[in-house]
């Protein structure tokens, strides 16, 4: 094969789907201005499900987000701008790139507040630890 098909397969290769299941939808969430700030109520059907949102943010600002579940099970993690999703075999999200600090997959805050590295869409995930439960995220960005 030469190197111009070759690279014309490309698009082929990278559009061939990796798995029967698909990805979770990610949410983007809009910020109201002076403070920026949302609130969504969301539902995890089982400890498998994900809660994806992007949320914008811009360098130097601070991000609040608070998750409310009852028993507590509920807990996010928040990754910087480039993070990519992936699926895994057990039909779970795979992130590909930077957690914040003290907001990664060791971490399982339910409260975090942060400065923002760099300006982009923050890739929040919202997970259960137990079972199915129902959540309410609080998100806030303020400017220094």
């Amino acid at each position: 094969m030469n190197r111009r098909s070759f690279l014309g397969a490309l698009p082929i290769l990278a559009a061939a789907p990796v798995s029967a299941q698909s990805l979770p939808a990610i949410r983007t969430l809009s910020l109201s201005a002076a403070p920026a700030s949302t609130t969504v109520t969301g539902t995890l059907a089982d400890i498998k499900a994900r809660g994806l949102y992007y949320v914008p943010g811009r360098a130097g600002e601070t991000m609040n987000v608070m998750v409310t579940s009852p028993g507590n099970n509920v807990v996010f993690q928040i990754w910087e701008p480039g993070t990519l999703v992936r699926l895994n075999p057990d039909g779970t999200p795979s992130l590909d790139g930077k957690p914040m600090h003290d907001a990664g997959p060791t971490d399982e805050p339910a409260a975090w507040i942060g400065a923002l590295p760099k300006t982009g869409p923050y890739l929040l995930m919202a997970y259960s630890r137990r079972d199915a439960a129902s959540y309410t995220l609080t998100i806030s960005v303020t400017s220094q």
